[in-house]
């Protein structure tokens, strides 16, 4: 008898054991011991790994030569240890995740390992109760009376914030809020608060909002959608709810999660980004009196393997979560919704390259239960499955409540001189809103004070000395910093290349635009809204807490203010650069270009005062203003789409990456080069097989190592899993000491 465990390695297959050698004979031979998706702990290189037990079955294995001897038989490991909860994945989790390692061509034992919590993955000793057992800590006024400390404002704070909850705070919401475990010990130590431990899991099974929930009347077209979205007969669908920015598509959503409720069936929310999770986990608080549980990077591990068990367990009902959630194991899964389902962050673009959106579908398949891909601005993949009429398609075209769609405009700034990266126009606009008490977003995909720091005398520009790319200028404090491989290094006061001291910053970052607006407006609030400036998620949600009380302000962001936030207050958004990603190498920077530009745009006139955006080009006669200005989406995405398939561009063929990455160029050509031939001589018959490269990528260099691209575009789908099955075996042939290749299927790097 052998048991298959996928273990976390980079091949692509299981591993055979024999049953651990503790157990008495008769266990030892007794099958059901060991179940598909069960934890064991096995040898494996030298080291001792979790892995994952795939399937069990008895095999007789053949003698194989042996240079020592004539012949000798294959001698199989014992498994170590069995963990002796039941089954980690069930047999949906293990189906999805074995489609996903053959269609994203990655280990199967990587792609476990992804799926696991941190906690689970890790083995400290066969008495580890990470899994049975699972407390949260709340925290509690004590009587001991609390006498102020001169300039202890934090502890004050913490101490009313807990004072004002009789049943007292959970740590996870003080952590929210910006407290550290560090001050709520201090505070314990004194005898003014004091924790109590909770078992998670019967605390959140009793434990439901103390508020009634809060109903909200859907308009007849949010009511239309989501009878729409029930109607469907069958319980797999797959749903794309286009609506326009602020047209109500959450209302929706929580619409069809009540339903899915009533029927005793869970949901899961996925989000683009950590930084809506506060905002959405609110509003689906306060309409919805049920367990509903957080899954994002920011949580620690216990959080997170406790949410994950709530889930399993069926007593979370809804997951709200960003790309990782996918993997969250549910009891009864009735709904998959996937919010702006357009945006890149739902690729995952290192180690296990998987689509969040993708898999979600595959999920939604696999578990029979209803999915919806909303966004105001679908992806061409989308709206392309929509047109076939493989989704169900749904429209929203007004905006809920008063609000309204903005006015668009553009300020050629061709002929005009800026300062610090605004125009005239564009500053007098933004002086009038402010004096008419409204707030104003600024909005410029770019970080730090200049994005290019130049010499005057010769032209010398700095570069990073490990990737080919320009230097940031950052001004606080001063200093040159590569976002692409974190190298810093000081402000340098002369050029390196002819000592001249005529250095002067070229472009506008965030940095630079608050500075100026600064300058402009001395009297004015101006917050900026970048990873410099936000780095906790409880900074974000102070800042929304500030913004939405309605002050006027300037809020100075990059794309995390683009995504999905609600302001009221917002009566004109300016968009500093809006050629950036005109003239890219990437065959999507049309689309993504309009889907960024129309996101941003949708953030004013939410309210009810109206909105305007004014658009800075140089290039106001590019063919995308003409529906931009109207926000007309689907001419744009129409248009793309003829584009493509006159191209045999996805989403009309499948588009498939291997990167090679080495310290010497001519390594990562060499090994794409033979690895195209192979290629060429296996489907050089096939038409559908279009192989382009090896080619350089736009950033030859990154961290010091060089990487080079291959691509293939493959329009039959029995063609391209023939090519799947057949490119690990092909990489793993030429991999070596030198060279290492990654396949990337649907790739969104690739330039």
């Amino acid at each position: 008898m052998v048991i298959s465990v996928a273990v976390p390695a980079p091949l692509f297959k299981c591993f055979d054991y024999l049953p651990a050698k503790d157990l008495s004979a008769k266990d030892g031979n007794d099958l059901s011991l060991y179940r598909p998706g069960q934890r064991v702990l096995v040898p494996f290189a030298g080291r001792k790994l979790i892995g994952i037990i795939k399937n069990t079955g008895i095999t007789t294995y053949p003698e194989t030569p042996n240079s020592n001897t004539t012949k000798k038989t294959i001698k199989l490991k014992h498994i170590l240890y069995i963990f002796n909860e039941n089954a980690i994945f069930s047999a949906k989790q293990l189906e999805l995740l074995t489609w996903a390692s053959i269609y994203y061509c990655h280990p199967i034992g990587d792609c476990f390992h992804t799926a696991l919590p941190t906690r689970l993955r890790k083995y400290i000793n066969p008495q580890d109760n990470a899994w049975q057992k699972l407390t949260s800590t709340k925290w509690l006024r004590t009587q001991h009376p609390y006498i102020p400390k001169k300039n202890a404002h934090k502890q004050l704070a913490l101490i009313e914030a807990i004072s004002h909850q009789q049943e007292g705070m959970w740590q996870d919401a003080l952590k929210s809020m910006g407290f550290t475990l560090t001050q709520l010990k201090t505070l314990e130590k004194a005898g003014y608060i004091a924790a109590k431990e909770c078992d998670s899991l019967a605390t959140t099974a009793n434990e439901n909002n103390k508020k009634p929930p809060i109903t909200i009347e859907l308009n007849p077209a949010q009511r239309k959608a989501a009878a729409e979205i029930q109607a469907s007969a069958k319980p797999f669908n797959v749903t794309v709810l286009q609506g326009i920015t602020g047209s109500g598509k959450t209302e929706v959503y929580i619409e069809c999660v009540r339903n899915a409720l009533k029927s005793g069936k869970q949901s899961l929310i996925l989000i683009p980004e950590i930084n809506l999770s506060p905002q959405t986990l609110t509003r689906f608080q306060s309409q919805l009196n049920t367990p509903i549980g957080l899954v994002h990077s920011g949580m620690s591990a216990k959080e997170r393997l406790s949410t994950w068990q709530l889930a399993r367990e069926g007593i979370a009902k809804v997951i709200i979560g960003t790309r990782s959630a996918i993997f969250t194991p549910f009891k009864t899964l009735g709904l998959i919704v996937v919010d702006e389902e357009h945006d890149a962050s739902y690729k995952q673009i290192d180690g296990f390259k998987y689509s969040a959106r993708d898999l979600a579908v595959k999920k939604a398949q696999i578990e029979n239960c209803r999915i919806i891909l909303g966004s105001a601005t679908p992806s061409l993949e989308t709206l392309h499955n929509a047109n076939l009429g493989k989704y169900q398609h749904i429209k929203l075209t007004q905006r809920a409540g008063k609000g309204k769609l903005p006015e668009m405009h553009l300020i050629d700034i061709r002929s005009r001189a800026l300062e610090n990266g605004c125009s005239r126009p564009l500053l007098d606009r933004i002086e009038k809103e402010i004096t008419n008490g409204n707030q104003v977003i600024i909005f410029q995909n770019r970080r730090g004070f200049s994005p290019t720091l130049m010499c005057n005398a010769c032209g010398w520009i700095a570069h990073c000395i490990h990737c080919d790319a320009k230097l940031t200028l950052h001004s606080r404090p001063p200093h040159l910093h590569c976002h692409h491989c974190n190298y810093k290094q000081a402000m340098p006061h002369s050029c390196e290349s002819c000592q001249q001291p005529q250095l002067s910053p070229l472009g506008s970052g965030t940095e630079r635009i608050e500075f100026g607006l600064q300058q402009r407006f001395p009297n004015t609030t101006i917050r900026r809204i970048d990873r410099d400036n936000i780095r906790k998620q409880s900074d974000m949600i102070k800042l929304i807490e500030e913004i939405n009380l309605g002050e006027p302000c300037l809020l100075v962001g990059t794309q995390m203010l683009a995504k999905g936030h609600d302001f009221h207050h917002v009566t004109l958004v300016a968009i500093i650069d809006a050629d950036a990603s005109f003239f890219s190498a990437d065959f999507r920077a049309i689309e993504r270009s309009a889907q960024q530009l129309l996101q941003v745009s949708g953030r004013t006139g939410r309210g009810e005062k109206p909105g305007t955006v004014l658009i800075q080009t140089r290039k106001a006669d590019h063919p995308l203003f003409v529906p931009l200005l109207s926000s007309d989406y689907d001419s744009i995405a129409k248009s793309e789409l003829e584009d493509r398939t006159l191209c045999e561009l996805p989403p009309y063929s499948k588009m498939i990456t291997i990167r090679a990455d080495a310290k010497v160029m001519s390594d990562a050509m060499s090994a794409l080069q033979l690895l195209s031939k192979q290629l060429h001589q296996q489907f050089s018959e096939q038409l559908s097989v279009q192989i382009s490269g090896p080619i350089e990528a736009n950033m030859t260099r990154k961290a010091g190592i060089y990487r080079c691209f291959l691509h293939l575009f493959i329009s039959e789908t029995k063609i391209r899993n023939k090519v799947l099955s057949l490119l690990p075996e092909h990489c793993i042939k030429n991999n070596n000491h030198k060279t290492k290749l990654q396949i990337d299927v649907d790739p969104l790097d690739y330039i």
